[in-house]
């Protein structure tokens, strides 16, 4: 396990982590990370990215992702009331 030293960067302190340690978790200049404390332990971990509404479904309108999208569910035939005519 490899040892660091705690530096100062700014006001705040700063933690420089070893290339091995990053290329294990894929993180590269950039990437973002999220830290938080448990008892004595500080934990760090790529962060989950986050997606917009706008960004999933970017590059297609609205007809185009029913119509990619209009047969993924089998239902199964009609039947009594729920019978629906298009």
């Amino acid at each position: 396990m490899p040892k660091i030293t705690v530096g100062k960067w700014g006001n705040n302190l700063a933690v420089r982590l070893p290339k091995e340690i990053a290329n294990a978790v894929g993180l590269t200049e950039g990437s973002a990370v999220e830290i938080e404390a448990r008892s004595r332990d500080i934990v760090i971990r790529p962060a989950a990215p986050r997606f917009t509404l706008d960004k999933l479904f970017r590059g297609k309108t609205p007809a185009q992702w029913r119509a990619e999208y209009a047969d993924a569910f089998d239902w199964g035939p009609d039947v009594g009331r729920e019978a629906v005519e298009e």
